[in-house]
């Protein structure tokens, strides 16, 4: 106690731009984040979230051009559910950008306090709320016109439990647009880099195809059966066998892993996750509304005191002022390949290492990835050729 009380003094012994520094959140390879205090004439005042790239990465374009694609979108978008960034602005030594602070938690907070307290999953109520309003940002983003009155088509490219916060009022914010993509910059390309999470990649992502709001559903019905169920749905022994259960294991249904599914949830949970996207919701707005049907025909209480009942109660507010909750969700954009909850290879968030930071460990800036369409063929024929030859071959030398 005494130690991290010295600790937040000298934090506060030292600004960022004209940002008095409150204490450090996260630390990381990439960059710090911080939480900090703005003040104005007349006694204005208030907390806000730093996120500082460090030094050594403002001389790597692409990786700047990620930091700040993320500043330019997010500051484009004004909307309930998606976090807002107040300022980007050079720090001498590195670039900062000054957004919104949420007191509470993430929905992988949610997920692992609940699974050691042996209740796996969220109850359905808050869950649907929390889908919903994350749909709500992702039609926004998608479908609203900017400025000048064209339609952005943003994919976020990037959902999982640790980019969606949850506060102590019930509010629900989605955050981490450091690789979203706005399609109409670029609408006859095709990505030839992966980004995002191992565990909720979608089949399109993989293939590097071209992405419409279908990829970011995909995403989210990720995240849907892993609340409804409680544990992970891709997880696996490594990042390629991951891939594969993404493009072409079965799809576990979440009756067979619950008693007692509601069979009406289940058929949306699987529709969300659909490899064919022609077969998927065709935009978020659809996919909300089902839910909610849903939610009102079996008298779930999806309204925002429920959820902050159960922020509270999972997420100890106390703990907020030791850093322990709400710093998980404010990582810094970087590579697939230092994917955090890639690692440990547990199918249990009960169990899993505390990865909600995004800035853990020391990783390389922003590179062209190895897994194109390219390279997976090639695998895939010499898997096969492998095959053929000891199925075929072998047994017809003597020996």
């Amino acid at each position: 106690m005494a130690r991290e009380a010295r600790r937040i003094r000298a934090a506060r012994q030292h600004s960022i731009g004209n940002y008095e520094v409150l204490r450090k959140l996260a630390v990381g390879g990439m960059g710090e984040v911080f939480l900090a205090r703005q003040k104005g004439p007349v006694d204005f005042s208030r907390q806000v979230v730093l996120k500082k790239l460090h030094a050594r990465f403002t001389r790597d374009p692409q990786f700047v051009t990620m930091f700040l694609n993320e500043a330019r979108i997010v500051a484009s978008l004004t909307h309930p559910n998606i976090i807002h960034v107040y300022e980007f602005f050079e720090d001498g030594d590195g670039y900062v950008i000054a957004m919104e602070y949420v007191r509470g938690g993430t929905v992988l907070s949610l997920l692992r306090a609940r699974a050691m307290a042996g209740s796996p999953g969220l109850p359905y109520g808050p869950m649907v709320r929390i889908v919903t309003s994350v749909c709500e940002a992702l039609h926004y983003a998608y479908s609203e016109p900017d400025a000048d009155g064209a339609v952005r088509h943003i994919v976020h490219r990037d959902i999982s439990p640790s980019n969606v916060l949850v506060g102590y009022d019930g509010q629900v914010k989605l955050a981490d647009f450091g690789v979203a993509k706005a399609l109409a910059e670029a609408p006859a390309t095709k990505s030839t880099t992966i980004k995002g999470k191992y565990g909720y990649l979608t089949p399109e992502q993989i293939r590097c195809e071209q992405l419409d709001q279908r990829s970011d559903i995909f995403s989210l019905g990720t995240v849907l059966w892993e609340m409804s169920v409680g544990k992970r749905l891709f997880e696996r022994e490594s990042e390629m066998q991951m891939l594969y259960a993404i493009l072409e294991e079965p799809i576990p249904m979440p009756s067979s892993q619950v008693s007692g599914y509601p069979r009406e949830l289940e058929r949306v949970v699987m529709k969300a996750l659909a490899r064919s996207r022609d077969e998927r919701y065709a935009d978020a707005g659809a996919f909300a509304a089902d839910l909610r049907a849903i939610a009102y025909d079996s008298h779930w209480d999806c309204e925002k005191p429920a959820l902050a009942q159960l922020v509270k109660a999972l997420l100890p507010e106390d703990q907020i002022a030791y850093g322990q909750i709400g710093s998980d969700a404010f990582g810094l954009p970087r590579p697939l390949s230092s994917d955090n909850e890639s690692r440990g290879r547990i199918n249990s968030f009960a169990s899993m290492e505390v990865i909600d930071s995004e800035l853990d460990g020391p990783e390389p800036p922003q590179r062209e990835g190895w897994l194109t369409r390219g390279n997976l063929v090639t695998i895939v024929i010499l898997l096969a050729a492998s095959a053929a030859f000891w199925l075929w071959i072998v047994p017809w030398i003597d020996p």
